[in-house]
């Protein structure tokens, strides 16, 4: 229950500021930090300015009371003081940039809603830590959290979509597509079958998992069997055609993958998610680079500039700047390449298939610059992450870009080992896509 606190009830909201500071022995300076000054509170204090939310989130933060309190001098219980503390960080996760912050005050609710023996909001709190480890690209700890979340049966995917799409999504970008599987499909048995929108979405994290396993007919069936692209929402229906461009595109059906993908941006524009948006033509630029063309890369590029915000993601930014500096690569700007493709390998987890355009473009400004020891190497880390996701087209197209390399670098003898490389590369993307075409 929530009661009015007795014999304060009359405080303004700057004398239960003061009160409390007093009582927790602070000074003005101790509530201060971004965006609240010391004056700030003094201000506060006496009733010369009206604090706004966020400065009062601020000083309840520092005061280690709810904001409620702060408003409207409201006792609440333990529970539903850590209820308000938990919507406020989940919140927070969504909004803020920096997570650090978050992620402090995140644990520190952990161990308070243990000690309380409250393990629902312990399970909430670790999904909204894994959350914004996810955000600042730290993959293994939002594995981590995230993994704890969901053995909650609070935690179900119909009221937190987002927390099972997110551990879904880190499984992959650190290169565990199996477990992706395998988590895709137990939380899809979990999903009523009336829940078409939901079950769509897991459905073309599936196809994606699959993908990346090479398993690309299952990916087509996995969005037959659990999409519904008759009574879908447009935003649903531009993520069906975005999972069948990937399929098409890794099967070197690139024209039918940009058609896809056309649909989609044209769905994505009545959805105002910029940032899906955006993706949406990096992925457009991406099938046009892999399929050895720039021929209208830059116009896709430069939307996706300027639909991304100042505050997108680590990994939509470096996915951008990745291509930049494929882009750059392929028109011979070797410098400028070089740096665009050091920056994006700076902003995305090792070891993922997304940073595969940024090592490419290293290793041709290498090449080009003939520095061969560092583009030998980058030439080996790409090859590598294209095999192992059985994307044999882009395996033979690096494999011949490497064999140019190694004559330039006077190495005869492993330019053609490089050479029959691609050509057994090619041939293993020809024979999938005939017997993909035959099932």
């Amino acid at each position: 229950m929530t009661k009015k606190n007795d014999g304060v009830e009359n405080e303004t909201v700057g004398e239960r500021v003061r009160r409390l500071r007093k009582a927790r022995r602070l000074t003005q300076v101790d509530l201060s930090g971004p965006g609240v000054t010391n004056a700030h509170v003094s201000r506060i204090e006496t009733g010369a300015r009206r604090p706004s939310l966020g400065a009062l989130r601020h000083i309840a933060r520092k005061l280690g009371v709810p904001v409620e309190y702060l408003e409207q001098g409201i006792d609440v219980t333990t529970r539903e003081e850590l209820e308000l503390t938990l919507a406020d960080l989940e919140l927070r996760v969504r909004l803020e940039a920096n997570t650090k912050s978050v992620e402090r005050d995140t644990k520190a609710l952990i161990v308070r809603a243990q000690s309380e023996g409250e393990p629902d909001i312990v399970a909430r709190a670790r999904a909204a830590l894994g959350m914004a480890a996810a955000t600042s690209g730290r993959l293994a700890d939002a594995i981590r959290e995230l993994e704890a979340a969901v053995e909650h049966p609070l935690i179900r995917p119909e009221l937190f979509p987002d927390v099972y799409t997110t551990l879904i999504a880190s499984y992959r970008q650190s290169g565990r597509s199996e477990e992706a599987v395998v988590a895709c499909e137990r939380t899809l048995a979990q999903v009523a079958p009336e829940n078409g929108q939901l079950r769509m979405l897991l459905a073309t994290h599936l196809s994606h998992a699959l993908s990346d396993l090479g398993e690309l007919e299952r990916a087509k069936v996995a969005l037959e069997e659990y999409g519904d692209f008759e009574q879908s929402d447009p935003y649903a229906q531009a993520r069906m055609h975005w999972s069948l461009a990937r399929v098409a595109a890794m099967q070197n059906e690139r024209r039918l993958a940009l058609r896809h993908m056309r649909q989609a941006i044209t769905l994505l524009r009545g959805t105002e998610d910029t940032i899906r948006l955006a993706g949406a033509h990096l992925v457009c630029a991406q099938i046009l680079l892999w399929g050895g063309t720039t021929a209208g890369v830059e116009k896709h590029l430069g939307a996706a500039r300027a639909l991304l915000p100042a505050h997108a993601e680590a990994g939509d930014r470096g996915t951008l700047r990745g291509l930049e500096a494929l882009l750059a690569a392929r028109n011979r700007c070797f410098e400028e390449a070089r740096q665009a493709a050091e920056e994006a390998l700076l902003l995305m987890p090792e070891h993922t298939p997304e940073i595969a355009p940024a090592l490419y473009a290293k290793a041709l400004a290498a090449a080009g610059e003939g520095d061969y020891e560092i583009a030998d190497e980058a030439f080996k880390s790409v090859l590598e992450l294209a095999k192992r996701s059985e994307l044999w087209q882009e395996a033979a197209l690096i494999a011949r870009d490497w064999s140019d390399m190694l004559r330039w670098a006077g190495r005869p003898y492993e330019s053609d080992r490089a050479t029959r490389d691609a050509d057994r590369y090619a041939s293993e993307a020809r024979n999938r896509a005939r017997r993909t075409s035959t099932a």
